[in-house]
């Protein structure tokens, strides 16, 4: 049985423990390249979220030509009552960009957003009330093409419903290891895992797998707390790939990831990346 002394001091450490979540602090990282009408969308998404102002700070990375897209972000910015701060990146590149902002950003933890892309009202709120520095919290996700009241299947989400409230399991929980958004990462989880530059398809599961050694596991938000995902004709994901160049790149993932069953990774989980890379021998032959 505990005594009043001990109840007291659980009730100060809780309540201390209370305090420090409130405290704990997002940064929304955004790299956009040649922005159009659509950054207007995802930032009113932004916009509307629930999770107090103070709390969370946007940080936009405009890559690649300057021109008048500059002057457009900015603008679209000026319309918003969130905390900001722009940057101009030279050279393109989603992955550069998402690096710089890594470096430039200092809040407890980070979340990825494409702009082309949309999030929930209650999407930064209830990532922040799931996660942790040990424990990555996770998003429902569906797809879009026209309006988010017509809503498609994707397969992150799929996976979504499927998981326990709190998954241990790293192989499991794969599929939200696949891509850096719908979730919330603790800066330490982060810690010195930073996007291949060199690749331009696979980028986003390899940074994840680097940081997976670090994550006791996942925790679900509410089923309400959405990330939407845009499929847009022209974006990275949607281009054709050389066969040549195709070949290279899933020798390349293969091999980082042979080193990482070599020092200490989880075997399941990075054999499913593998797995995941020689499946595109596929889409080649």
């Amino acid at each position: 049985m505990f005594g009043a002394s001990d109840r007291r001091k659980f009730g100060l450490k809780r309540l201390e423990r209370i305090i420090q979540e409130r405290l704990m602090s997002i940064a929304v990282l955004l790299p956009s390249y040649k922005p159009a009408w659509y950054l207007e969308r995802c930032l009113e998404s932004i916009e509307h979220q629930t999770l107090e102002r103070s709390r969370f700070k946007v940080y936009l990375a405009l890559n690649g030509p300057k021109e008048e897209y500059e002057v457009f972000a900015l603008n679209l910015l000026g319309k918003f009552s969130f905390n900001y701060e722009y940057f101009y990146v030279e050279e393109a590149g989603v992955s550069n960009a998402r690096n710089i902002l890594l470096e430039m950003s200092s809040e407890d933890y980070v979340t990825f957003v494409d702009d082309d892309d949309l999030i929930s009202p209650n999407y930064l709120e209830e990532l922040i009330r799931h996660a942790s520095d040990e424990y990555i919290s996770v998003s429902n996700v569906f797809s879009f093409t026209e309006s988010i009241h017509s809503l498609r299947e994707n397969y992150i989400g799929k996976s979504f419903s499927m998981l326990k409230d709190c998954e241990i399991s790293l192989f499991k929980s794969r599929k939200f290891f696949s891509s850096p958004w719908a979730k919330l990462i603790h800066r330490k989880i982060v810690g010195s895992a930073r996007f291949d530059t060199k690749l331009k398809v696979g980028e986003d599961s390899l940074f994840m797998a680097e940081l997976s050694r670090r994550v006791k596991g996942v925790r679900k938000t509410n089923e309400t707390a959405c990330y939407y995902v845009y499929k847009r004709e022209g974006s990275a994901s949607r281009k054709k790939t050389v066969r040549t160049e195709e070949i290279r790149r899933v020798l390349y993932l293969v091999a980082i990831y042979g080193k990482m069953l070599l020092t200490g990774y989880n075997p399941p989980f990075i054999l499913s990346r593998v797995a995941a890379s020689l499946m595109h021998f596929k889409r080649i032959f």
